[in-house]
């Protein structure tokens, strides 16, 4: 990898504007640590407040009425504030208990099930994105995979599981359907890898499904929609959970959060680890339902997406298609790595997480930063260089448990490189094609009307 290391030190020494690399090496960083500080009771600090008001020149001058006064709303102050602490110190707690760790390794997604709709809710909007899904395999053989493969059976004797329950309640029911519970608490599976597996649990009174086609006051269409209101439905839709075309990030981690298989047991009982998925191919192919501009034609990537109305011109299919190839190479590369960090020992399951690693990380690091001439990367560099303690220490010491926060921090900073990456539309990425990196089309298993 000497290679782009020199053209990476070339770069950082022509720039006038030297991009910092951020290190995943927790070994590196030279970064002292930052001062406490110093913290003060709130009650502590309105008794200070109210012996200063009380032994101050004005209140020595009041009467001793008036400063019974002060005092008695100095006291309620005082009260009312730690009232205040009581009610908001429970609800602060849940939500740090509830924010997700960034250093966490891999898991499976899991859909709140309480909160699921089903696509019959959907069917009523979105007819030909429904039609798509049911031709598609998400649809039509995930489910059925564990009922009647007898592969099944072999992964659940692995895992311990009973074979009346693969298809019920066990693990393998969060990547190949969905889990329901309705509102009479009834737990079911809706066949398939619906709607919601992808674009997260839509229902609840404060859920995505009845805001996300709310465009202003009743009657608004879409076209004449307000940005504000735009802007502002859209950031009620993300705080609601739902994973929308915009944020090709946050898709590409849900895809690859079931495609790479990151149970060590699974793997080693021989089920696929997902080694031949790769997001263009998938996102354009059969999965593919982008109707909502045309209906006539199943388009090759989000129309919302391109659509100007709420943004700057220049939204391109092709632009797309090469933020959508290398954000899956960055978002595999993350996966691998926290999947990596599950690790229990050297085994075939480390073996083939390593082997991932090494293909998404030579074709950023090589086929890509140390080919393109003209094409600014921050965002892959940042990757690259947070990546390569990884393999240092693997070249030295192979695979070891006690590495795992190396690989956990590399894979954050992954995360983060891919996240920025995302917002990119693609215009400014012409270099790219002349590489012969991406996929051509076209591709299998797409649906049109």
């Amino acid at each position: 990898m000497a290679r782009w290391r020199e053209q990476l030190q070339r770069r950082h020494a022509s720039s006038s504007k030297p991009i910092k690399m951020e290190t995943s090496c927790p070994r590196e960083s030279t970064s002292q640590p930052k001062p406490k500080a110093k913290h003060t009771c709130p009650k502590v600090a309105l008794t200070r407040s109210v012996r200063a008001t009380l032994n101050s020149e004005r209140s020595r001058n009041l009467s001793p009425k008036s400063r019974l006064n002060v005092t008695l709303l100095l006291t309620l102050s005082i009260l009312i504030l730690l009232i205040a602490v009581c009610v908001s110190y429970p609800q602060r707690r849940a939500s740090a208990q509830d924010a997700p760790n960034e250093l966490e390794a891999v898991q499976p997604p899991v859909v709140n099930p309480m909160r699921v709709e089903g696509h019959a809710k959907c069917i009523d909007c979105h007819k030909l994105e429904v039609k798509a899904w049911l031709a598609s395999k998400h649809a039509t053989r995930a489910f059925d995979l564990l009922r009647t493969s007898p592969r099944s059976r072999k992964y659940a004797k692995h895992l311990g599981i009973r074979p009346s329950d693969i298809a019920k309640k066990s693990v393998c029911v969060n990547c190949h359907a969905t889990p329901m519970i309705d509102e009479a608490g009834r737990r079911s599976v809706l066949s398939g890898v619906s709607c919601e597996s992808c674009h997260n649990a839509a229902g609840g009174e404060d859920g995505w499904l009845n805001r996300h086609a709310s465009y202003g006051p009743r009657g608004t269409r879409r076209e004449q929609e307000s940005d504000s209101h735009y802007q502002a439905r859209a950031a009620a839709c993300e705080t609601a959970g739902q994973l929308r075309t915009e944020n090709l990030y946050q898709l590409a981690k849900r895809c690859f959060a079931c495609h790479v298989v990151s149970d060590e047991k699974l793997v080693e009982a021989e089920h696929d680890h997902g080694d031949r998925f790769e997001l263009v191919t998938k996102m354009l192919g059969e999965v593919r339902h982008n109707f909502s501009q045309d209906t006539a034609t199943n388009a090759e990537v989000a129309t919302l997406w391109t659509d100007s109305l709420h943004y700057a011109a220049g939204r391109t299919s092709t632009g797309r298609k090469r933020v959508v190839f290398i954000v899956g190479q960055l978002v595999d590369l993350g996966t691998s790595l926290r999947s990596l960090a599950t690790g229990t020992e050297e085994n075939d399951f480390t073996d083939l997480m390593i082997d991932r690693i090494d293909e998404a990380f030579g074709l950023l690091a090589e086929d890509l930063l140390e080919e393109v001439e003209d094409t600014e990367l921050p965002e892959i560099e940042q990757a690259v260089e947070a990546v390569d303690p990884v393999f240092e220490k693997l070249d030295d010491d192979g695979f070891s448990t006690d590495d795992k926060q190396l690989y956990l921090e590399a894979a954050l900073q992954v995360g983060r490189a891919a996240q920025a990456f995302a917002a990119r539309d693609g215009s400014k990425l012409e270099e790219i094609d002349d590489l012969d990196l991406l996929p051509e089309g076209p591709f299998a298993g797409v649906y049109q009307p």
